[in-house]
């Protein structure tokens, strides 16, 4: 079962970490998942990788109804690489 722990995902130090998600297809369902339980309807604008030495990171960029866009940060390095 995959659940969400860390914090608001607002910048890459409060990112969202993705904690159960067996590989890299089910991780990323779960970054989808997030946003649609936390944002409800939204316009996908991008999917960005950031790799570091101790981490990986996915960044998701949003724009809410009202035209606002939000960075929504997503920590994945418990399952990055897994198949």
């Amino acid at each position: 079962m995959v659940q969400y722990k860390g914090g608001s995902g607002t910048l890459k130090e409060q990112a969202i970490i993705i904690i159960g998600a067996e590989n890299e297809l089910e991780g990323v369902d779960a970054e989808y998942d997030y946003l649609d339980n936390n944002f409800g309807e939204y316009e996908f604008i991008s999917q960005e990788f950031i790799g570091e030495t101790e981490k990986q990171y996915d960044l998701l960029r949003i724009k809410l109804p009202d035209g606002t866009e939000r960075e929504v940060w997503f920590d994945i390095s418990g399952f990055y690489g897994r198949e």
